[in-house]
C-alpha cells in the first residue's frame, strides 16, 4: 500500500501517524479538534495535522472517524462528535484536491478493528468483532481481513443493540435500554449519580468501589453483567474468533473479569464460551494504522 498517512478524527484529539506499508507506525503527532468552533475550525485542524505529518513519497490518506459515512463515496454523513454542518460532507473529495493523493473514509471503530485484526490482538484471525468502551460504545466487523460494512455501512452499530427493554437508561440516540445506556463510561457515571446524587466519572467510580463504597461497587457490578450480555449477543450473532474490546473503560479490572464471567454466564451454548475476548493490543495507534490500512 506504500506510506500512508492515517488521520483519526476524535471529537476533542486529531491523532495523524505515517503508517508504513507494513503497518508500523513511523511518526505521529495529535492536535485538537476544537469542535466546538465548528465547521471550517475543524477542517482547519484536520489539514494542519495532515501537513505536519506530510512527507514526500506519501501515497495517500487514511481517515477515520465516529459516525455514520460511506465509504465508497467518501461522505460522512452524521455523528455524535463534529458540528451539524459536517453533515453529508464530501470529506475525501475535499482532501484528495488539497493534498492530490487517493484518500478514504471510514467509521472510526472499523479503522480499530481492522487494525487489531490485521496486526494487534486478533492478528491471524478470520472473523473478529472490535468493540470500543468508552463515553460510547461503538463497534466493528472483519469478515477474512475486510471490513464488513452493510448495505448503509451502518454495520457494527452495536452500542444501539437492545440489553434490556424495561431499563429506563436513555442512550445517546434517544432511546432506552440500549447496550451503550448500559454499559458504556457514561451508563456508569449515570447509574452511579442515580444512587448517590455524586457526580463522578467512570475512573472515579472504580476508585471509589476499590475503596468500598458500595454503591460503587454495585454500579461496577451493574454495568459488568450488561457489558457481559452484550457480548454474548455478540457471540451468538455472529460467532467470531475474537472479541476484542478497546478504550478507556476497558482497562477497568472491576468491570473486566465480572463482565467476562457474565458473559459465559449468558450464551446459551457451551461451545460459544470459547470464544476469545481479549483486550486491544495497538492502544492510541490502532485508529491511525486502520486508517491507513483502508489502502490496502
Amino acid at each position: 500500500m506504500g506510506t500512508i498517512i492515517g488521520v483519526d478524527i476524535g471529537g476533542t484529539k486529531i491523532h495523524v501517524g505515517i503508517v508504513s506499508s507494513s503497518g508500523k507506525v513511523l511518526e505521529r503527532h495529535r492536535l485538537a479538534t476544537d469542535a466546538k468552533s465548528g465547521k471550517n475550525a475543524v477542517l482547519a485542524n484536520i489539514t494542519q495535522a495532515i501537513r505536519l505529518t506530510w512527507r514526500p513519497g506519501i501515497k495517500g490518506i487514511g481517515i477515520g472517524i465516529a459516525g455514520l459515512v460511506n465509504h465508497g463515496k467518501g461522505i460522512y454523513h452524521q455523528g455524535p462528535n463534529l458540528p451539524t454542518a459536517f453533515k453529508n460532507l464530501r470529506l475525501a473529495d475535499l482532501l484528495r484536491k488539497l493534498f492530490k493523493v487517493p484518500v478514504r473514509l471510514d467509521n472510526d471503530v472499523h479503522c480499530f478493528t481492522l487494525a487489531e485484526a490485521s496486526l494487534g490482538a486478533a492478528k491471524g484471525k478470520k472473523h473478529v468483532v472490535g468493540l470500543t468502551l468508552g463515553t460510547g460504545i461503538g463497534g466493528g466487523i472483519v469478515i477474512d481481513g475486510r471490513i464488513y460494512r452493510g448495505r448503509d455501512n451502518a454495520a457494527g452499530e452495536i452500542g444501539h443493540t437492545v440489553i434490556d427493554l424495561s431499563s429506563a437508561a436513555i442512550c445517546s440516540c434517544g432511546r432506552k435500554g440500549h447496550f451503550e445506556a448500559l454499559a458504556s463510561g457514561t451508563a456508569v457515571s449515570t447509574l452511579y449519580r442515580q444512587k448517590t446524587g455524586k457526580e463522578l466519572d467512570a475512573v472515579g467510580v472504580e476508585n471509589a468501589a476499590r475503596q468500598g463504597d458500595t454503591a460503587a461497587i454495585e454500579t461496577m457490578l451493574t454495568t459488568a453483567n450488561a457489558l457481559g450480555a452484550g457480548l454474548a449477543n455478540i457471540a451468538q450473532t455472529l460467532n467470531p474468533d475474537t472479541i476484542v474490546v478497546g478504550g478507556g473503560l476497558m482497562r477497568a479490572e472491576m468491570l473486566w473479569k465480572p463482565a467476562l464471567a457474565a458473559f459465559k454466564a449468558a450464551v446459551a451454548y457451551p461451545s460459544l464460551t470459547s470464544t476469545s475476548v481479549v483486550r486491544a493490543k495497538l492502544a492510541n495507534d490502532s485508529g491511525i494504522i486502520g486508517a491507513a490500512l483502508l489502502h490496502k
